[in-house]
C-alpha cells in the first residue's frame, strides 16, 4: 500500500515538472494540422509514464526519456491514423469500383470511359484536381479540407470549379451526365 502511494506521489512530481516540457515537445509536430489532438497524445504519454514506473524501471535522465516517450507516441498515434486512412480508401475504391456509369448519355466502352475522364482529370489544375480526386473517393470537403489543411471554403471553392471544369471537358469528349 505504502508502495502505491510512494509511486503515485513519484507520478505526480514527474507530471507537474514536466507537464511544460512534455507539451511543448508535442507541439512542435503540429499535430492539430495533421487532425490530432494533442491532448490526446499528452494523455498517452502520461499513462506509459505511469506505467514504467509501476515496471519499476530506473528513470536516469528525464527529459530524455519523457522525449523519447513523447516521440514514440506521435509516431504510434501517427501509424494508427494512416492504417485508418488506408483501410477507409480501400473501401472507398471498392465501393468505387462497385458503381456503374448509370447515366451516360452516350456511354463508351468502360475502359475507353475510364481513360476519357482520367485524362480529362489529369488536365486539371493541381489544386483542383487533387480536390477532384479525394471528392470522388467520396470524402466531405471536411475530410479533404483537414488532409490538406486548407479551410473547408478555399476547399469548397476549388472543389467546385474543379467539377466545372471536369464537366465542361467531358462535354467536349462527347460525355453527359443527367443531374
Amino acid at each position: 500500500m505504502d508502495r502505491d502511494k510512494k509511486k503515485t506521489q513519484e507520478f505526480g512530481m514527474i507530471i507537474k515538472r514536466f507537464s511544460r516540457f512534455i507539451k511543448a515537445n508535442i507541439q512542435r509536430f503540429n499535430l492539430p494540422k495533421r487532425g490530432i489532438d494533442p491532448d490526446d497524445i499528452f494523455q498517452e504519454v502520461k499513462i506509459k509514464i505511469w506505467k514504467i514506473l509501476n515496471s519499476e524501471k530506473k528513470i536516469i535522465n528525464y527529459s530524455s526519456y519523457i522525449k523519447k516517450i513523447v516521440d514514440s507516441s506521435v509516431i504510434d498515434h501517427l501509424r494508427r491514423l494512416r492504417k485508418h486512412e488506408e483501410v477507409i480508401f480501400h473501401e472507398r475504391q471498392k465501393k468505387i469500383s462497385e458503381r456503374q456509369t448509370r447515366y451516360a448519355r452516350n456511354p463508351l466502352p468502360d475502359a475507353k470511359m475510364e481513360e476519357t475522364i482520367g485524362h480529362a482529370i489529369e488536365s486539371l489544375l493541381e489544386s483542383r484536381k487533387k480536390v477532384v480526386k479525394l471528392f470522388l473517393l467520396d470524402m466531405s470537403i471536411e475530410e479533404i479540407a483537414i488532409s490538406f489543411g486548407w479551410s473547408n471554403d478555399k476547399t469548397r471553392n476549388l472543389l467546385y470549379r474543379g467539377l466545372n471544369d471536369l464537366k465542361k471537358k467531358l462535354k467536349e469528349k462527347g460525355i453527359e451526365y443527367e443531374n
